[in-house]
């Protein structure tokens, strides 16, 4: 058993509202464990001065490390292809 982490700097353009960014946080993070299968925690990024940062770490676990690697790509592909959230880092990590 492999077991991984995914963790996504954002920010979403143009920047909003703190409760329009946690709306629109919130309601990536159901879709991602709902098609994926994956845990998700989020939160403001607030250290990062930047309104709108957030920070988004996806886990899963999997037989193979293919198989981890796989899902957290897709997952970074899935966040990568919101409208309104832009990737400013991405960090992969196995445990």
């Amino acid at each position: 058993m492999t077991i991984a982490t995914l963790r996504l700097d954002l920010r979403f353009n143009p920047p909003s509202s703190a409760r329009e960014t946690r709306r629109q946080l919130q309601a990536i993070m159901e879709k991602l464990h709902k098609h994926f299968n994956v845990s998700i925690a989020g939160s403001d990024s607030n250290s990062a001065g930047e309104p709108g940062a957030i920070i988004l770490v996806a886990a899963t676990v999997a037989r193979t490390r293919r198989e981890v690697r796989e899902t957290l790509e897709r997952v970074a592909d899935a966040v990568a292809s919101h409208p309104r959230a832009e990737i400013l880092r991405n960090e992969y990590s196995e445990v």
